[in-house]
């Protein structure tokens, strides 16, 4: 068989079986069932199963939800990428996905779902993905120590979704931490709560493209995840005191689009 890399959503209905290729399951959105080998567990975004050729599984979607599934060959004519597949898939097992793995599977993701017919490109983010995973659940690797969070894999993941709205439990799961876990320790270290923080690094980015970017307000409203103009000026007045359409003639860079007047 050849490589199969695709995002899909599972029905809520249950399905049983297995297949003569090896398959890798990434959570993106909302929750699925899986039980393999007699173990059940719900795969969510940052979760993950390994699912070895003819291991019986049985599967459902929970409501809304969105996986990638990578379907594998069992043999390769490349021997190092053999070795590694065969290293990976030794078991059926669950797993978690570090910070910097979740942020790695959102931009591969994005691209697959966008360019669903492009071999070469399901190829490379499947072999990346494999050797992302492999060293990530290799004894070689330490558990990251505990202290304080890692502020740069939040500003990545933020700058990744900022046309969206970003939940905490969201952010949560990036450090493996519940809600109230991740919204205490990240208070202490920040002094904002996490919706201040997004909401601010939200109007800094916009600000930089009110600047430098031809896009109109209206078009920037959607891009940085506001519903509309009015709710973009708003924010953007609350926070800088002037108006969006004020701050692009203070610097002279009135979109051909903009209204001559403030919102």
């Amino acid at each position: 068989m050849t490589r199969s890399t695709k995002v899909v959503s599972l029905p809520t209905s249950a399905d049983q079986h297995d297949h003569q290729f090896h398959q890798l399951v990434f959570g993106l959105e909302g929750d699925t069932a899986f039980e393999l080998v007699g173990r059940s567990r719900e795969v969510r975004i940052g979760h993950g199963c390994l699912v070895p050729c003819s291991t019986d599984h049985i599967f459902s979607g929970l409501g809304d939800n969105r996986i990638l599934v990578l379907d594998l060959p069992t043999e390769s004519h490349d021997r190092l990428q053999q070795e590694r597949i065969d290293r990976l898939f030794d078991r059926a097992s669950y797993f978690h996905c570090p910070a910097e793995l979740q942020l790695l599977l959102r931009s591969l993701s994005r691209e697959i779902d966008h360019n669903p017919h492009d071999p070469i490109l399901q190829e490379a983010c499947s072999n990346t993905l494999l050797c992302a995973l492999q060293r990530q659940l290799g004894p070689q690797q330490p558990a990251r120590p505990q202290g304080q969070l890692n502020l740069e894999i939040l500003n990545d993941y933020i700058d990744l979704h900022m046309d969206r709205r970003i939940p905490v439990s969201e952010l949560a799961g990036l450090f493996c931490l519940g809600d109230s876990q991740f919204y205490a320790r990240f208070r202490d270290q920040t002094g904002m709560t996490p919706l201040q923080y997004v909401n601010e690094r939200r109007l800094q980015a916009l600000r930089q493209a009110l600047t430098h970017a031809p896009d109109s307000i209206a078009q920037l409203a959607g891009r940085f995840g506001f519903c509309n103009q009015s709710a973009l000026t708003r924010a953007f007045r609350q926070r800088f005191d002037m108006s969006p359409a004020q701050f692009r003639r203070q610097r002279g860079t009135l979109a051909p689009e903009d209204p001559a007047k403030d919102s």
